[in-house]
């Protein structure tokens, strides 16, 4: 699998943005997987993608400067960036008691004091996955 990354201009319009990739995207399209975009508000921004090797082979024809190899250190400081690990309700009723416990001044048993940490593995509040182009490719 190949790592890279196009950059595509975006047209912002008030209730939606419209893509606009290289020409000749259509003639991969099917075969490559865009797994993070940037969304900054930029005119450009990129992409970054997977494609087999063959499906590389025929882009590196196309001669384009929109398009830039990556590394997987580079996929994912980008992917990272682009799609942060963020904090999720995983149990909605052990994350309320706790907190309700919480609030008013009771101790938590170790199972509550975990279900709000999101770095325990408990269900209460935990975190979304970390972006990680080779978790990426190996479900490919």
């Amino acid at each position: 699998m190949k790592i890279f990354e196009v950059a595509i201009q975006k047209i912002r319009k008030p209730n939606r943005t419209d893509f606009v990739w290289p020409e000749w995207w259509g003639d991969v399209v099917g075969s490559v997987d865009v797994v993070a975009y940037e969304d900054e508000g930029k005119v450009r921004e990129g992409a970054i993608c997977v494609c087999s090797n063959s499906t590389w082979e025929s882009i590196l024809l196309k001669h384009d400067k929109s398009i830039t190899a990556r590394t997987v250190t580079e996929a994912n400081i980008k992917g990272r960036k682009w799609k942060p690990q963020r904090e999720v309700v995983t149990d909605q009723g052990a994350a309320i008691m706790a907190m309700v416990k919480v609030s008013n001044g009771d101790k938590l048993t170790s199972t509550e004091a975990s279900a709000i940490d999101p770095d325990d593995p408990t269900p209460g509040i935990g975190k979304t996955k970390l972006f990680d182009i080779n978790d990426i490719i190996k479900e490919k």
